[in-house]
């Protein structure tokens, strides 16, 4: 449950400072992890002004490390500050086939999008399994064309609650679906595009008020609220 001989891929459009994982690691007690970038579509790697995707970057190269702090590396794909490279990154990821375990949570919208879904299919077929966020929009209003590719069929979305606990590193106490009102929170919702996948068949949705015809997102939550310090753009 370490990650132990694991490697992690991760979706990126934009750099990091790999002086601000490396604080990260000394600060939280974790060992150092190997950072391998693949440098996409002319992309060199170095941060851009845009402090909020530095943040994300961070943040999720971070969390891997946290979460699976026994990985042999983690693999960040970086292309230029624009999710119209997408493709290239996905492409790849399925085409290096080096991890086995692959993240994003950026979303471009433009779904459903049949050259990416048979993508996802083919890193499922090579035994990759592909986590996409399901956002921090709140609920899904109409269609879901512009969540894409969190309510892809292909892939597993992750949702976010909020943890309560008798205090740091204390016992769960609570866990709800992370929602802050007035738009933010975890995404979810039903897709306007896509069936209703094998595993979320033959469950009862009366009290959650999922559909018993098209995908429900997310699949799977974990905690994404009043837990996480990072270091990010520079400031260890």
């Amino acid at each position: 449950l370490t990650g132990a001989g694991q490697s992690i891929g991760l979706v990126q459009f934009d750099g990091y400072y790999a002086s601000d994982i490396a604080s990260y690691e000394s600060q939280a007690g974790l060992p150092s992890v190997t950072l391998t970038n693949v440098l996409l579509d002319g992309f060199n790697g170095q941060p851009t002004t845009d402090t909020n995707a530095v943040i994300e970057v961070s943040l999720d190269i971070e969390m891997s490390i946290s979460m699976a702090p026994g990985l042999s590396k983690v693999i960040v794909y970086e292309a230029p500050n624009n999710t119209a490279y997408a493709v290239d990154i996905l492409n790849q990821m399925v085409t290096d086939n080096l991890a086995k375990q692959l993240s994003c949570s950026w979303g471009w919208g433009g779904g459903p999008n049949a050259s990416q879904d048979q993508i996802f299919q083919n890193m499922a077929a090579q035994g990759q399994s592909f986590f996409t966020a399901s956002g921090d929009g709140d609920a899904y209003v109409g269609s879901t064309a512009n969540m894409y590719p969190s309510d892809a069929a292909y892939l597993t979305s992750v949702g976010g609650t909020t943890l309560s606990t008798t205090g740091g590193g204390g016992s769960w106490v609570s866990e709800t679906v992370w929602n802050w009102g007035n738009g933010t929170g975890s995404g979810g919702g039903i897709s306007t595009s896509y069936v209703i996948p094998s595993w979320q068949q033959g469950i009862n949705m009366g009290a959650n008020a999922g559909s018993t015809t098209m995908r429900n997102v997310p699949d799977v939550a974990l905690t994404a609220d009043q837990i996480y310090v990072i270091a990010a753009n520079g400031i260890g």
